[in-house]
C-alpha cells in the first residue's frame, strides 16, 4: 500500500451560479461585483436571459491565485 497523496480533484467543465460562487468564495455579492469590475475576479458568461454562471475552473483558479493582482483569463 502506497503513502502517496491523490492530487486534487480537478476542476469540472461546470458552471457555477452566483449562489455558488459566493459560498465557494466567502465573498459578499457587492464584494464579487466590484472585485469582476475591477478584473480581480474572473467574469461570468451569460446563460440566457438575465441568467449568468461561473466556469468552475476560473474560480479555482482565482482561489488557487487570489494574491497575484488582476486577474487574467488562461
Amino acid at each position: 500500500m502506497s503513502n502517496i497523496a491523490s492530487p486534487s480533484p480537478q476542476p469540472t467543465g461546470r458552471l457555477l451560479s452566483i449562489a455558488d460562487v459566493l459560498r465557494e468564495t466567502s465573498l459578499s455579492r457587492t464584494t464579487l461585483w466590484r472585485r469582476v469590475k475591477d478584473r480581480t475576479f474572473p467574469p461570468p458568461v451569460p446563460l440566457g436571459g438575465i441568467r449568468k454562471g461561473w466556469p468552475e475552473r476560473d474560480v479555482e483558479s482565482w482561489k488557487a491565485e487570489r494574491d497575484r493582482g488582476p486577474w487574467q483569463p488562461k
